[in-house]
């Protein structure tokens, strides 16, 4: 029985892993595509592809559910949830047409961090000592990265943290979406409202993509996808604080796509706060994961 128990354990625990690996790679995948992309096109056109691919490939996985199963109960929610999005991806990617892959990636693990700000403030959590001192180290993390009156401070970097802002208040929503609707609800009715919400904008910027265009398009639109399912595949398999130490996997491959296609260097000030940041919001996480208040 306890043996049974522990392979049991051990099963879950490799294909949560191997799910994460496959979300880094995704993940990383989506944002070496946008890199490649975001000279040409703006970042709402980005977006928008973005969606209609997604909400192509996400129709096939609810049409067996039926309306009734669709049916939002808070659909308000998940208008800001999607709106929270969409200008983080916005912001994300108008960040990577500027600057390197691996510096994008690393500010991207500041959304736990500021998820933890967003449960004492929005939700009304309570968060002690230990989390809060986790978070202000890794927001320390993000100085060392930034180096603030150091170096100069350039609006695409603001925009990388602000995308990580914004991030961390879709998860937010997301946190209180999940006690009424599904995921699948919620995956669904982010692609279907996000379409439209990005066809305005786009439609005022758009640029007709070249034949040589469409294959990084879709390898952007189905990467990110990926990206999400593959999370949530990862965390349903496991425990978050088990499998998120993969999830820094993200950087080394960003940086090496950075450097192939882009001859992108990271220095070690990038190293170094993705690191702490990356420490820091792993603990958190895991001080969630155990109902740590403290």
């Amino acid at each position: 029985m306890i043996a049974g128990g522990g392979d049991s354990g051990r099963g879950e625990f490799v294909s949560g892993a191997l799910w994460a690996i496959a979300a880094a790679v995704s993940f990383a995948v989506m944002m070496t595509s946008v890199r490649h992309l975001g000279g040409r096109f703006d970042a709402f056109e980005i977006v928008f592809v973005r969606s209609l691919v997604g909400l192509f490939m996400v129709i096939p996985l609810v049409a067996g559910s039926g309306l009734r199963a669709l049916r939002p109960t808070r659909l308000p929610l998940h208008v800001v949830r999607t709106l929270f999005a969409l200008f983080a991806m916005v912001t994300l990617y108008y960040a990577l047409a500027e600057i390197p892959v691996a510096d994008a990636i690393a500010l991207t693990f500041l959304i736990p961090l500021f998820t933890t700000v967003a449960a004492v403030v929005v939700l009304r959590e309570r968060v002690g000592l230990h989390r809060w001192t986790a978070t202000l180290v890794g927001f320390g993390g993000a100085l060392v990265i930034i180096r603030p009156g150091f170096v100069a401070l350039e609006i695409p970097v603001l925009l990388a943290v602000l995308s990580s802002v914004l991030y961390a208040g879709a998860w937010s929503c997301v946190k209180i979406l999940t006690r009424t609707d599904s995921a699948v609800v919620t995956v669904f009715w982010m692609n279907v409202l996000m379409v439209p919400l990005t066809a305005v904008p786009a439609a005022f910027a758009w640029v007709d993509p070249r034949p040589e265009d469409v294959l990084p398009l879709l390898v952007m639109a189905v990467s990110g996808w990926a990206a999400h399912v593959c999370q949530a595949r990862a965390f349903a398999a496991t425990d978050a604080s088990a499998v998120m130490p993969f999830d820094f996997l993200r950087l080394p491959l960003g940086a090496l796509f950075g450097f192939l296609l882009f001859a992108e260097i990271v220095d070690a000030w990038t190293w170094a706060g993705a690191v702490i940041i990356f420490v820091a919001g792993y603990y958190v996480t895991l001080r969630e994961a155990r109902g740590g208040t403290r």
